[in-house]
């Protein structure tokens, strides 16, 4: 079988791709073709599409579980508690895993590859959070290194038409990047923790900081308009820190102040581009609304419209991980790490400090070798 490459390949792009998860629609149910050193292996998943939803809600709410673990203020956590919802969020990973009818394919091509390879996973139509699943040792005491987002890079790619940005280096050339917020004065740890944290970095010469200003008692087309003026400024980075819920008309939108909700096809249609392809990170919590379809959706917007590439959890985050993921992922960043080892080094950096687990719900939409360099 001939498989056809819709999406132009950046040309200046050249990063190693140790395996590729490719996911058709079959009928009813669907394909996955995965390729690893130049061999490709056909696997019919026993899936279909409400089956998939069912295995994603049930992640979400062992993911939910994991959550409820944490203080979410102080981090503080119990543990016998958290060690029983991260074994429950493993099974559910390793079920996910087994609901793959080819998972002997998926065990021995994925399982067998080293520490941080990159794992690229491209669907028109099949929203599944890799990152969570789980080929470890199940038990009481889940191996964290079982989850597939601890060992390996996962990137997402869209297959769209030609799009702005197609054949941009994943070279940010910048001492100093500039970096574009919108942040939620309604989130307490935007408030105490995220826009301070991001203003360190200002003084600390590290970042260039450009901020949407307040909107109170703005008509909502003004809104949109000041918030199109900011994203067309030559940002490198585009921050978003706030919620994403049923606040819109339009259905689960990103509510980036107390009157003004912008959907994805507020988005589209509103002339937001982003014409120097800024790389996004859409670090959304709260809400019920966010799951792997919301976020494929929205990174394709993002992509539609010019972004380089876009950062965002798969699932409801809560307000003080979200902040403290954000400090921890710039570090890195800024330091020149790729955005690939910059995610993965993150997970464990959290994982240490605070055996917390959730940045295994953010997922890359994005050439995983874009970096910063001076």
């Amino acid at each position: 079988m001939t498989l056809e490459q819709r999406a132009r390949v950046p040309f200046f792009d050249d990063f190693a791709v140790q395996a590729q998860i490719r996911i058709q629609p079959a009928g009813k149910e669907y394909v996955a073709y995965i390729q690893t050193r130049g061999t490709w292996h056909r696997v019919r998943l026993g899936l279909q599409a409400h089956d998939a939803e069912k295995l994603r809600t049930e992640l979400q709410q062992a993911v939910a579980g994991v959550s409820a673990c944490f203080d979410d203020a102080t981090g503080a956590t119990d543990r016998a508690a958290c060690a029983r919802a991260l074994s429950h969020l493993a099974h559910k990973g390793h079920a996910v895993l087994q609901g793959l009818s080819g998972e002997g394919v998926f065990r021995e091509v994925i399982g067998a590859l080293p520490p941080e390879a990159v794992v690229q996973a491209t669907s028109e139509e099949f929203f599944m959070p890799w990152d969570l699943l789980y080929d470890g040792p199940l038990g009481d005491q889940a191996d964290i290194s079982g989850f597939w987002g601890m060992r390996y890079i996962i990137s997402r790619a869209l297959v769209q038409p030609q799009r702005p940005g197609d054949l941009l280096s994943p070279l940010i050339s910048s001492t100093r990047p500039r970096l574009g917020l919108v942040a939620s004065d309604r989130l307490p740890q935007v408030v105490t923790r995220e826009i301070p944290a991001l203003n360190r970095l200002r003084r600390q010469k590290r970042i260039f900081l450009s901020s949407l200003e307040p909107l109170a008692g703005e008509r909502r087309e003004q809104g949109l308009d000041q918030l199109a003026r900011l994203w067309s400024r030559n940002l490198q980075i585009v921050h978003l820190a706030c919620e994403v819920s049923e606040c819109g008309p339009s259905g689960p939108s990103l509510c980036v102040a107390e009157d003004l909700a912008l959907s994805a096809e507020d988005f589209r249609a509103g002339g937001f581009d982003l014409k120097h392809h800024p790389f996004v990170v859409l670090n959304v919590r709260l809400g019920g609304a966010a799951n792997p379809q919301w976020a494929f959706h929205w990174a394709a917007a993002f992509w539609e419209r010019g972004a380089r590439g876009v950062l965002t959890p798969e699932f409801p985050m809560p307000d003080g991980f979200a902040a403290a993921f954000a400090e921890t992922f710039y570090g890195h960043l800024l330091s020149g790490e790729p955005v690939g080892k910059a995610l993965l080094a993150s997970r464990h950096e959290l994982w240490a400090e605070q055996g917390n687990p959730l940045a295994l719900g953010y997922a890359l939409y994005s050439s995983p070798s874009i970096r910063i360099t001076q």
